[in-house]
């Protein structure tokens, strides 16, 4: 078995490919981890970072529902998607705009 190194940029560049390709911009860990053929346990903890340096952020109120390897047991995973960044003001264009007499 091939081991993939997973980094932050790594998995943020498969997020990337993911959400270019897919229908939607959400995806969970397990989806990116199935895309980089990598385990899923090492893409959360650059889910962790990502999310924590505000990349990507969990959609409040949506969760995807999971079943367990081993005894198939329910539980629900977090779905995320990437924050979307506008650009800075400008601020002389502002003071322009709503200084001038």
């Amino acid at each position: 078995m091939t081991t993939v190194r997973v980094t932050t940029d790594a998995v943020l560049q498969a997020i990337k490919q993911h959400v270019a390709s897919a229908k939607h911009d959400h995806f969970t860990t397990h989806d990116i981890a199935r895309q980089m053929g990598a385990e899923e346990y090492h893409v959360r903890i650059a889910f962790s970072w990502l999310t924590r340096n505000r990349v990507i952020e969990t959609i409040p109120g949506v969760r995807s529902v999971r079943y367990t390897g081993t005894h198939g047991e329910k539980y629900s995973a977090n779905v995320y998607q990437l924050v979307v960044v506008s650009e800075k003001p400008d601020f002389a264009a502002l003071m322009g705009a709503f200084c001038r007499a």
